[in-house]
């Protein structure tokens, strides 16, 4: 009998192939690496020029200054970064080079993606209001993020990642931000040129985004996303993704937050295995909360990990 490592069982595991159990989201196997400069727990100006500022202690800051609010008027002159000026600092050097990073899945960062990227650009009521006014423009703008990160992934093709993985929060608690239709008109495209040198190599791309998006999981397994993240339980159908995104694209999460965090341990363990009983079946499935948050109850998390381990059996 051969039992596989964590790392391989997760593999096998997302790509619907012959897990030994279902992985955990907090099982020590992947490893993050980033650019400097694309993202900062402070007060800051990024390299589009959007400036952010902290709200809440342990919260990330948000977009304050957006430098395409007026694109009708803002959008001549104004230049997008370029992926090649990044750095990268030596401990994240390090992880790529380590010998024992073959134990690991070595994840490339990029925080905010394209929807994200944009919104921050032009502000989120402004970029809403101009999908209907504006379409050339916004389309404008929304290639050339996608174009930036495109350079990006491609940067870390080369440093030798497994994947990579990034922030891309499309939908509020009950409906997406904009129309499906939309989403289709507008992101779906340039989401196929974003990942298509990741899918061509053969690497991974992990999507997070929070809120519904049980309209659209459909498209983005029909173009080969590999994980999606976190599966909110409040915000989502979760038999309808899984049906949806089948032998396809694997999900990570769907365990309430709400309720690890108000919760007994008895209502964790209940919601763990409902949670396990939709999303095990076939593979597919990371199991853990369906989002991240500070200073969680240690014994609900303790609950969560022990029910999902004992249930998660193959």
């Amino acid at each position: 009998m051969i039992i596989l490592s964590a790392k391989e069982n997760f593999i096998e595991a997302i790509n619907y192939g012959t897990p030994d159990y279902v992985p955990l989201s907090n099982e020590p196997i992947r490893r993050g690496v980033s650019f400097n400069d694309l993202f900062k727990m402070e007060n800051w100006t990024d390299r589009f020029g959007v400036g952010w500022e902290m709200g809440l202690p342990g919260t990330v800051p948000f977009p304050k200054k957006n430098p395409l609010a007026d694109i009708e008027n803002n959008l001549d002159g104004y230049v997008f970064p370029n992926p090649d000026d990044l750095v990268m600092d030596i401990e994240s050097v390090d992880r790529l080079k380590n010998p024992e990073r073959e134990n690991y899945i070595i994840t490339g960062n990029l925080t905010y993606f394209c929807y994200e990227r944009v919104w921050s650009l032009m502000g989120m009521e402004n970029f809403l209001t101009a999908l209907i006014e504006f379409p050339d423009e916004v389309r404008f703008v929304i290639h050339e993020t996608a174009k930036f990160a495109r350079g990006v992934f491609d940067r870390y093709l080369e440093l030798g990642a497994d994947a990579v993985s990034f922030s891309e929060d499309l939908g509020t608690q009950n409906a997406l931000m904009m129309s499906p239709a939309h989403f289709r008109e507008f992101f779906l495209n340039e989401y196929v040129y974003a990942f298509e040198n990741v899918l061509k190599e053969k690497k991974m791309v992990f999507f997070h985004s929070c809120g519904c998006v049980t309209e659209i999981a459909k498209d983005l397994a029909e173009i080969n996303i590999t994980v999606l993240n976190p599966v909110q339980a409040r915000a989502n159908d979760l038999r309808k993704l899984k049906k949806d995104v089948f032998g396809k694209t694997a999900l990570e999460g769907g365990v309430d937050t709400h309720l690890l965090l108000t919760g007994t341990p008895a209502e964790v363990k209940k919601e763990t295995l409902r949670v396990m009983e939709i999303l095990k079946p076939g593979g597919g499935y990371v199991c853990g909360p369906d989002q991240g948050f500070p200073n969680m109850p240690e014994e609900n998390m303790n609950m969560l990990w022990k029910t999902a381990s004992e249930a998660g059996r193959y």
